[in-house]
């Protein structure tokens, strides 16, 4: 089959697939999640004669979702790559490109909304049959003041390291994302510090008044040309490249590897 087609038919049975060979896990999967508010609430209630509050919910709804969202490779796929248990998939009668859309539909959307659903449903059905003991909704909490777009952006950058991760190893996945992560987090410390310190040293900020006040989310994507001071326009592109073209080249490089993977 010719991996450059696409049919959103075959790529619905791929996501239904997926759906079908972890039915158990995530039954448990959501009976977890639904079973945390209510753990809470009684916790509460026996301790100090109320349930949690608010914000602690809606930041227990706000770190499960976050979870879930960057893990959801592993979930799904950790097998997918592996010589003997990933054949079945690779045997599928459908295109690399159906298969990538497909994995990446399942990854950004099946885990996170089962929190959103599950964790933050309860929750909501708790408020709504004991408002004496627990008062807003998590899922309120969670809209209006934590899904962001530079959240979402850091949240999908994240995600596309760890699936470009998850088909890179074939074993030991978890651990060697990890160390992947501390280090290039580490090299890149180093490299923007001994940056800054280059540009001190060359007296790049003398001219910088000491009250600039500086944020990158107050430019669009092309009105920033227009600034005088070079640092927000390095600021910018930098905000860019980690936002925008790095999630890209992690995408273009986990199709890659989907397209090349020989068993």
């Amino acid at each position: 089959m010719n991996n450059n087609t696409f049919q959103f038919k075959r790529t619905g049975k791929l996501i239904g697939r997926t759906f079908q060979q972890n039915a158990t896990t995530m039954r448990n999967t959501a009976l977890v999640l639904a079973a945390i508010p209510i753990f809470f609430l009684l916790l509460g209630t026996l301790t100090s004669g109320e349930g949690a509050s608010l914000g602690v919910r809606g930041e227990i709804l706000t770190i499960l979702v976050g979870v879930f969202f960057v893990i959801s490779p592993f979930f799904f796929y950790k097998l997918y790559n592996h010589p003997k248990k990933g054949l079945p998939e690779v045997m599928l009668p459908a295109s690399v490109l159906e298969k990538f859309v497909a994995m990446q539909v399942t990854c950004i959307i099946v885990l996170p909304l089962m929190a959103i659903l599950f964790f933050g449903g309860v929750d909501a059905l708790l408020t709504a049959l004991f408002p004496n003991l627990q008062s807003g909704y998590a899922i309120a909490y969670f809209f209006n003041d934590k899904v962001t777009e530079e959240a979402f952006l850091i949240m999908f950058l994240t995600l596309q390291a760890v699936f470009f991760c998850n088909l890179l190893f074939v074993r030991g996945k978890v651990f060697k994302t990890i160390a992947s992560f501390v280090v290039v987090n580490m090299l890149l410390s180093i490299v923007l510090v001994s940056l800054i310190m280059f540009m001190e040293s060359l007296g790049f900020f003398d001219e910088i008044s000491d009250d600039v006040h500086i944020n990158l989310n107050e430019y669009d994507l092309f009105g920033f040309f227009g600034e005088e001071n070079p640092l927000v326009v390095s600021g910018f592109l930098f905000k860019l490249f980690m936002t925008v073209v790095l999630p890209i080249i992690f995408m273009i490089g986990s199709y890659r590897l989907m397209k090349t993977k020989r068993y």
